[in-house]
């Protein structure tokens, strides 16, 4: 598949899905929230998020989006849009997603043509259904539909977790790439920074 074509269809599943999920029964009611961005960065310098969409509670919709992001000398990125959909009057439900086109980060040394992240909470279940990377090649290696939470080296850098998955009250956090950065001096390693790519997150408390 071209690169233009999986941009389209990445871009396609990012503003699609989350419009036209049809949530599960619910037993009770509950508050709905959530949040996703493109792009996390926290160095000792530099501590953003860009085109970050935040639902509070009780609110039916958030979303934001730019053309293009830069952190120099960190990460590139392209085309993000962040949409955040809640649970209606009951909150029994909320979905997030944020889509990407062309990624960058650290000069190359982790590059995709496309990045879906989507957060699904309901009462009782949670789920990243529909996340995905396109064209994912890390430090020279094309890495195809990463498991969750799989971690890759990054010598000299820290390493990278690619389709992480964290559970959290009520629902999930998805981050498609977390790259830690690390810094060792006298045989001590500490953590510098944290750059994440493709962020969704919601909840049903």
């Amino acid at each position: 598949m071209k690169t233009d074509s999986i941009r389209r269809a990445v871009r396609f599943l990012g503003l699609v899905l989350p419009l036209t999920w049809a949530p599960r029964a619910a037993v009770a009611q509950g508050t709905a929230t959530g949040q996703s961005y493109g792009v996390g960065v926290t160095t000792a310098l530099v501590n953003q998020k860009v085109a970050q969409a935040v639902l509070p509670a009780g609110e039916m919709l958030a979303q934001n989006q730019v053309s293009d992001a830069t952190v120099p000398g960190l990460v590139t990125a392209q085309s993000i849009f962040a949409i955040v959909n809640g649970g209606g009057t009951d909150g029994s439900d909320a979905v997030s997603s944020v889509t990407l086109g062309a990624v960058n980060v650290l000069d190359g040394l982790i590059t995709a043509d496309g990045v879906v992240a989507m957060a699904t909470s309901t009462i009782g279940d949670v789920n990243a259904e529909g996340s995905s990377l396109a064209n994912l090649v890390v430090n020279g290696v094309q890495v195809d539909d990463p498991a969750p939470n799989t971690r890759m080296s990054l010598p000299g850098v820290g390493y990278v977790v690619l389709n992480e998955q964290l559970p959290t009250s009520g629902g999930v956090t998805v981050n498609m790439i977390h790259v830690v950065l690390q810094q060792t001096v006298l045989g001590i390693t500490r953590t510098t920074g944290n750059i994440i790519v493709g962020s969704a997150s919601s909840s049903v408390n």
